[in-house]
């Protein structure tokens, strides 16, 4: 086996040049996660670092750049994602995370400033977990359950918890908001205490608009964690009812919205006994969270 020895930016410079073409921005950090993939090495390699290489892990890395080239999602092809401050392993049943959704986690900690104080959060829908662990490992005596339709969304969230040290704190539940009884199946799993917080990024796309969608999104994130229905609010009219049913009285609700859905969200919680308190704009000035509380 016949092995060289260059440098990293000598190698991937061609690649970077292909991604460019297509109109890749992140070209050069794409090519050298790929590269990383492709060598197994456990971080990920810089411009200016020499490497050995072999032949067939060169054939590897240029078989990885066809894939990102034909528009698979760097996140899917070495399948794990950099989230907050954590990377969470991904499968082909969970979302791929988003800095939009990051913005979740600054609300709750805009809310919840003592980090020290133990506290129960419901992560509803948790695919692969990027949420509620990213919070646990934020407070450091509280509890997560992660609560998921989807088994192999819930592996995911295991194997994460276990790889991060966060298992101990972590409950993972087989569950379905689509189910009528749902919170009362909740309560009585969990000793019929409620939660300080519930935080959820459910599916808010409407149906018509997937098909708009980036090619790395509609054909490579699952429909279940996309689909809103014809509105966009089908998730958000199966939750929001049962909410008053799991949260403790002076609880907070965090839930992801899509762009321009507040006041449609708003509306279904005031009508179920909720209180919007504040939205959350992302890094795009997006309303992105919006808060509520018990009325």
């Amino acid at each position: 086996m016949t092995n060289k020895y260059i440098d990293v930016y000598t190698l991937i410079e061609p690649e970077m040049c292909k991604l460019r073409k297509v109109g890749i921005e992140t070209a050069s950090l794409d090519c050298r996660l790929l590269l990383t993939k492709s060598i197994k090495k456990p971080r990920t390699l810089h411009n200016h670092e020499y490497i050995n290489i072999t032949n067939k892990e060169i054939k590897k890395f240029k078989y990885l750049i066809k894939e990102r080239l034909a528009g698979k999602p760097v996140s899917r092809i070495i399948n794990k994602r950099n989230f907050w401050k954590l990377e969470f392993k991904l499968n082909e049943s969970t979302l791929d995370p988003r800095p939009d959704s990051e913005t979740l986690i600054y609300a709750v900690l805009n809310h919840f400033i003592n980090k020290l104080q133990p506290l129960k959060i419901l992560d509803l829908g948790s695919g692969s977990g990027c949420l509620g662990l990213s919070l646990l490992d934020e407070y450091q005596n509280s509890k997560v359950s992660f609560f998921d339709t989807s088994q192999k969304s819930l592996e995911i969230v295991k194997n994460n918890s276990l790889k991060l040290g966060l298992s101990e704190r972590s409950k993972f539940l087989h569950l379905n908001w689509k189910d009528d009884n749902w919170d009362t199946t909740l309560i009585k799993i969990e000793n019929d205490t409620k939660f300080d917080i519930i935080i959820s990024n459910p599916p808010y796309i409407p149906t018509d608009d997937i098909k708009k969608l980036q090619k790395e999104v509609k054909e490579y994130d699952p429909p279940i964690a996309l689909d809103g229905g014809k509105d966009g609010m089908d998730a958000y009219k199966l939750i929001i009812p049962k909410l008053r049913n799991v949260i403790k009285t002076d609880g907070k609700i965090f839930l992801e919205i899509g762009k321009g859905q507040e006041n449609c969200v708003s509306k279904i919680g005031i009508e179920h006994g909720l209180k919007p308190i504040e939205l959350q704009k992302d890094l795009s000035g997006v309303n992105r969270v919006i808060v509520f509380i018990i009325k």
